[in-house]
């Protein structure tokens, strides 16, 4: 909304008269006579009129300044901001649809809701008739032939092991297609179940046909695992420097495909774009299709034996080719056949396979079941990067062709804003405010003659520069209202006799916290899409955010005043993270010349079971202590419920393309997660006062500690914990003593556990008077550590006085 100058006073002079007239009979009951000449009344009518007065010069000051200076600076209340995700099309039936495009615009709603919030598509996207129904991984690089190393080479595996179906040391199956449902599936992942097998395959249904839309395409895959969106307390993000458009890429040879011409497994030919850092992260691999993808044929599932090897089959088909050779040979030195001849030459068979019997070796099938591999149209391997034998393969919700960003918004078209009238300074409001940046267009009939076409007008940040002949307006995006020129900065619209319409042909509106959905909640396309029989988004919807207040608009421009778009000084990097479009950031801790500890730094074993909370991060947690000259590392919190909110790798990268567009190159940027020092098992004595039951005292203690031990509602100003501030157990009692009912405090304890891989004491307990190692009367945060506390863990004692 534009920014309105607050009324300070009210004070008028009819409502001054007024009031004071019935406070007489009060006052001076003698008082009778309340005509105007009367001298009292005079009297109150210039006492009215002064208040008036002052009233008028007391809303000049000082809030009316601060916001006319807003005005004169350009500054604006920011819009909505709107909730962004993922969204997959899933088909019915693959085989037999063909590629078309989807404009962007198609809209999308969310199962709950009230109403449901609507998502539109944001680009267009071209819909590729592929789908995949089956993820396997292997330990070596054929999957037709599971022991097979190269082109020659085999694995050596002594006797045939006896191997379940479908799961075995060489091949495991990690969707079979069905359960969970492909829709399903961003909502209950499905885990890559060994480490040791570093070969992904996605089998593929699909339209063959060479102009369906998929072989010969180029395409893009898009992988999403569901690792990145889960809290991490070990993870750092680096802000890594931008890459100068037109880089050449790194050559990809981990990404294969069956080809059937050649009957073997290949990599895919040209240019391959990867983000996801060779499937370390969740991203897109855009290539282009090969002609000759297809399915394995039967004949090439190799059974489980090296080559050579002798089975059943083998012996009695080597025996009857030797019986046929043998008998064909006698009856061509023979004119008729005797018996005596045939006994022989079959007795002759029987022991030639005696002495083979030993060496056969029974029939190992496959170890993938053929049910699940007959549907398969196509085949595509990923090299996975190497993990230790110990080391847990993430889960992976989905991997599909036909992903497409969406946005909580509705686009509006052709809407007649009005005529221009030839004024200077015309205004126009659009229908619905919060209008999505980059999204309005404006046009007017400049011409009597109604069949002209319209003409396009510019959108500018501001008609300050904007020339007399300029067809432009200014937008307030939060407030939806649409300013022309004076026709010194900006052309005034045209007066054009019986039209002049001036239109808003297209503009997308919408935002807000309404629109922020768990994965798995949009399910519904509502724009007609042939082919598609559900969708599903891959991530939550992250990033939405209500229209700005004035409060918040005066900190902003305090901000961009003294940061100038730019991340110098620790304040600069809180501010313009705390900014963070795609996510909600709801604090910030910057702390220079520290990085995050090295991922070869070893970690304490934890202890089983920990004092507090679930068990402590195995891999590195927190700051190296050393000091690092030219690197600031940013302490991001998400904006979410619980007593830790903890970011996930996504979040954390978010945060990074926010501060890669504002950082100098020469500083070393890391965005890690907070580090927390537990507590839990507090133990409260009080005596109460009078009329307090101890559920009530109880109640209390946990409402109060709660607050105070958090990291965005505690500390002594209910803005959060100070990170590397002081758990102090006197400060614990101070709270609990303020509590209503509590008369005294006789004791008190707790125990804390720290996540700091490397804090000093890890575990210990906070008591008031410490008697031993393990206890102290204070914790001493470090800079990236804050406080979280285990409410239900508390236990109030009542006493008397």
């Amino acid at each position: 909304m534009p920014i309105l100058s607050p009324q300070l006073d009210d004070i008028v002079f009819d409502r001054t008269v007024e009031e004071l007239k019935r406070r007489i009979p009060v006052y001076a009951p003698e008082w009778t006579d309340f005509n105007d000449s009367d001298p009292g009344i005079t009297l109150i009518q210039l006492f009215a009129y002064l208040a008036e007065q002052i009233g008028y010069r007391l809303n000049q000051i000082p809030e009316k300044n601060y916001i006319e200076l807003l005005k004169l600076l350009g500054i604006e209340l920011a819009p909505a901001h709107a909730a962004k995700t993922a969204l997959a099309l899933l088909f019915s039936n693959p085989s037999t649809l063909v590629g078309y495009t989807l404009n962007a615009g198609a809209r999308a709603s969310a199962s709950k809701g009230n109403p449901p919030p609507i998502y539109e598509t944001d680009v267009d996207v071209d819909v590729v008739p592929a789908e995949a129904v089956l993820f396997l991984t292997t330990k070596n690089p054929y999957l037709y032939d599971v022991l097979r190393l190269t082109g020659t080479d085999r694995e050596q595996v002594g006797p045939p092991p006896k191997m379940p179906a479908n799961d075995s040391d060489w091949l495991s199956v990690v969707w079979d297609g069905k359960t969970p449902k492909l829709a399903d599936m961003p909502a209950d992942p499905v885990s890559m179940k060994r480490a040791a097998h570093p070969y992904f395959w996605i089998g593929l249904d699909l339209n063959a046909v060479l102009d369906a839309g998929f072989r010969g395409v180029r395409v893009t895959l898009t992988l999403q695992f569901d690792d990145d969106e889960q809290p991490d307390l070990t993870k750092d993000q680096t802000c890594a420097a931008i890459v100068p458009p037109g880089e050449r890429p790194p050559v990809i040879d981990w990404l294969a495909y069956f080809d059937t011409a050649l009957g073997d497994v290949v990599p895919v030919p040209g240019r391959v774009d990867d983000t996801t850092a060779q499937l370390t992260r969740s991203g897109t691999l855009a290539f282009a299709v090969p002609l000759t993808i297809g399915p394995i044929p039967d004949a090439a599932w190799a059974n489980f034996q090296d080559p050579g090897s002798v089975t059943a089959l083998d012996a009695c088909q080597a025996l009857a080719s030797g019986i046929q050779t043998a008998l064909k040979d006698q009856h061509d030195q023979l004119s008729k056949l005797d018996v005596k001849t045939y006994r022989t030459v079959i007795n002759a068979g029987v022991e030639a396979l005696n002495a083979t019997a030993g060496n056969v070796v029974p029939l190992v099938p496959h170890p993938l079941d053929p049910t699940l591999r007959a549907g398969v149209k196509g085949w595509i391997r990923l090299s996975l990067p190497a993990l230790d034998a110990a080391a847990r393969r993430p889960k992976i919700r989905i991997a599909t062709f036909n992903a497409v960003p969406v946005t909580q918004a509705v686009t509006e078209t052709n809407e007649l804003l009005g005529r221009g009238d030839g004024r200077p300074g015309q205004t126009f409001t659009l229908g619905s405010g919060n209008v999505l940046s980059d999204t309005l267009l404006v046009a007017m009939q400049e011409d009597i003659d109604p069949t002209t076409p319209l003409v396009s007008w510019s959108q500018v940040q501001t008609l300050d520069t904007a020339g007399p002949l300029d067809s432009v307006y200014e937008l307030d995006p939060e407030a939806g209202v649409i300013t022309f020129g004076d026709g010194i900065n900006g052309r005034i619209p045209p007066l054009v006799p019986g039209t002049g319409d001036i239109v808003a042909l297209k503009y997308r509106h919408g935002g807000g916290l309404a629109g922020e959905v768990a994965v798995g909640a949009i399910t519904s396309l509502d724009t007609a899409s042939p082919g598609v029989g559900q969708v599903v988004n891959l991530v939550a919807a992250t990033g939405g955010r209500d229209a700005e207040t004035l409060d918040h608009a005066k900190l902003r421009a305090r901000k961009l005043l003294s940061s100038r778009d730019r991340a110098v000084t620790a304040a600069d990097f809180e501010w313009i993270a705390l900014q963070t479009p795609d996510v909600r950031v709801a604090r910030v801790a910057v702390v220079p010349l520290r990085r995050p500890l090295p991922s070869s730094a070893a970690a304490p074993a934890p202890p089983s079971p920990t004092r507090c909370g679930p068990a402590l991060p195995t891999g590195p947690a927190g700051l190296d202590p050393r000091t690092a000259p030219g690197v600031v590392t940013i302490v991001a919190v998400p904006d979410a419920t619980g007593a830790e909110p903890i970011p996930t790798p996504s979040f954390l990268r978010a945060v990074c393309r926010q501060l890669d567009a504002h950082r100098l190159v020469t500083t070393e940027v890391h965005v890690v997660s907070p580090q927390y020092c537990r507590i839990c098992q507090v133990l409260v004595t009080v005596v109460p006062k009078p009329g307090y039951t101890r559920s009530a005292i109880q109640k209390g203690v946990e409402g109060r500690l709660g607050m105070y031990l958090h990291v965005l509602t505690g500390g002594a100003d209910g803005q959060g914990f100070p990170f590397g501030g002081q758990v102090h157990i006197a400060d614990l009692m101070a709270q609990v003593f303020r509590v209503d009912g509590v008369d005294r405090v006789d004791s008190i304890a707790a125990q804390f556990t720290r996540t700091k891989s490397n804090a000093s004491p890890r575990e210990g307990q906070l008591v008031l008077c410490p008697a031993g190692p393990a206890q102290m009367d204070k914790v001493s945060l470090g800079p990236e550590e804050n406080v979280s506390i285990d409410v239900t863990s508390i236990a109030v004692t009542t006493t008397g006085a």
